[in-house]
């Protein structure tokens, strides 16, 4: 499994933990240069993203941008290797004590089309397949992921999601974590989505628990907050209604389809917790 490492060229703090992170599992990464949004000007932020449809989306920050085009450039890069999966990091995660074991053997537990392996948690409640296979003997389970489950800072995407997510991204549509796992938007729909439970890898941010001490390493590949987002011409109100209603029958299909999983015992809503020990 190629591991591809997304990190800012000034953040060297940052390499250098991720660096001890991999080391320790035994894994090696390829560092991918990423985007900065010091470097990005308003009009290329402004020309590169798709204006808002609905009433109730907003436009995306520059740092959301930069982090969007981060993740691009691997996708572009692994589908010119011919690569069919990579396993895809920000820089500012703890990995899972059997992370290793299972990342250097992949190959042995991905299921027949399998698209998206989310392998982080965002601590937020997500509705999974209620049974997995086990995996590789540890205590870790690979589930249908049923619905949204955000962020973007470890996932294993394959070439057909890669090809659908590059062929998503001109003009940028939604934050980068929104395209990927956001079960409204269209990639995710046509997708193999798994999610690995409890989950091998979490942002700095988001470690919880008794024992556990964050880092400090939040990372300034993507902030939603750290700059304001550019504004746009709105779409007209036909536009505007008739993504609304698609987007409506979506949700509507999508819960409809989790209450009756859940009715028949074969899913759950639950927050996918990390494997500190």
């Amino acid at each position: 499994m190629d591991i591809f490492l997304i990190n800012l060229a000034r953040s060297h703090d940052r390499l250098s933990h991720m660096q001890e992170v991999f080391d320790a599992q035994g894994l090696a990464f390829e560092r991918i240069d990423a985007v900065d949004a010091a470097t990005l000007s308003e009009d290329f932020v402004r020309n590169i993203v798709v204006p808002p449809v609905s009433k109730y989306a907003r436009n995306l920050t520059p740092s959301e941008v930069a982090c969007y085009l981060s993740h691009k450039k691997i996708w572009e890069l692994a589908l010119s290797r011919g690569l069919e999966y990579a396993a895809i990091f920000e820089d500012d995660i703890h990995l899972a004590p059997d992370a290793g074991k299972l990342l250097s053997a992949a190959s042995e537990w991905l299921p027949d089309g399998a698209d998206l392996i989310k392998l982080e948690t965002l601590a937020m409640p997500t509705h999974v397949s209620r049974s997995g296979d086990a995996l590789m003997e540890t205590t870790h389970r690979l589930k249908r992921l049923l619905s949204s489950h955000y962020g973007a800072a470890g996932y294993i995407v394959s070439r057909r999601a890669m090809e659908r997510l590059c062929a998503a991204s001109d003009p940028l549509p939604l934050p980068v974590d929104d395209v990927i796992f956001g079960a409204h938007y269209r990639v995710f729909g046509g997708l193999g989505a798994y999610q690995i439970d409890p989950a091998i890898c979490v942002q700095d941010q988001y470690l919880e628990g008794p024992g556990t001490e964050q880092l400090g390493i939040a990372s300034v590949i993507y902030d939603r907050h750290a700059s304001p987002p550019l504004t746009h011409e709105g779409k007209g109100p036909v536009r505007r209604a008739l993504a609304g209603l698609a987007n409506k029958t979506n949700r509507r299909r999508r819960k409809t389809r989790i209450a009756l999983l859940q009715a028949l015992g074969r899913a759950e809503q639950k927050t996918i917790p990390f494997a500190r020990d």
